[in-house]
């Protein structure tokens, strides 16, 4: 070992036999999601605090990135620990350059930049999927996650992230292919940029309610195109947008 573990708290204890428990049994690590109903939490926010803990303490290492089944031990019973390393070790060398290649290379995670940064200033957000910025489509969910810096996310046990699909939203410098930040809401007011489902397909756009018409605006920020109209029981906000991050080869 090359770093002395600190001590640990009860539940922190619990998290890491959970995780050696199923590397024992699986050959692998646990996702955030397996994590989060194993301990019947409410927010991926709680696994990431625990993790985050557990890596300060030097017992788990965090890659980073949105790479499932990613945990590393490092302080664990002899036998758990070499068969974690080649199991991990195998793994990275078929998915590393893959992964690479679309991790965002303007924000990566502070814990892949310098590994003596603060721990606390990076959040690990769930990525639901993808929304449309031009017409609606459907919305998916996927077990990854994506670093964010804490300064663009205020709620992060309330936020989570999505791809965008399209370019409807180009003049508030939003492109095909960005992630945004989303942080749950059910309603909003004029101007604000939401993320809505609208008849089961999810979109982000600019929120006006038309008082004369009594119709839902949804606006794009593409002089090309045409705001949508709805009735108010079309529409269902489930999220604002707070944040932004962009990716580049």
């Amino acid at each position: 070992m090359n770093e002395q573990a600190l001590p640990l708290t009860p539940k922190e204890k619990d998290v890491l036999k959970f995780i050696e428990s199923y590397f024992s049994s699986e050959g692998t690590s646990p996702t955030y999601t397996e994590i989060k109903s194993h301990f019947g939490w409410n927010s991926y926010n709680s696994v990431q605090k625990f993790l985050k803990q557990l890596q300060r303490k030097n017992y788990i290492f965090l890659p980073g990135g949105n790479q499932k089944r990613a945990i590393q031990l490092l302080q664990a019973s002899d036998s758990v620990l070499a068969a974690s390393r080649n199991i991990i070790r195998g793994h990275f060398d078929k998915t590393t350059h893959r992964k690479n290649l679309n991790k965002p290379s303007a924000l990566k995670p502070l814990s892949t930049q310098n590994e003596t940064a603060p721990i606390g200033e990076i959040f690990s957000l769930p990525l639901l999927g993808s929304v449309a910025a031009g017409q609606p489509i459907e919305s998916y969910l996927h077990d990854e996650f994506i670093d964010v810096p804490a300064t663009l996310v205020k709620n992060p046990s309330k936020s989570y992230a999505l791809k965008v699909s399209g370019s409807s939203m180009i003049g508030d410098g939003i492109f095909d292919g960005d992630f945004i930040f989303v942080q749950e809401k059910d309603h909003a007011f004029n101007g604000d940029m939401i993320v809505a489902m609208v008849n089961g397909e999810a979109t982000v756009k600019r929120y006006y309610k038309n008082i004369e018409k009594q119709l839902i605006e949804l606006r794009p920020s593409n002089p090309s195109m045409d705001s949508m109209w709805f009735e108010a029981s079309e529409v269902k906000i489930t999220g604002l947008v707070v944040g932004l991050m962009r990716k580049f080869f």
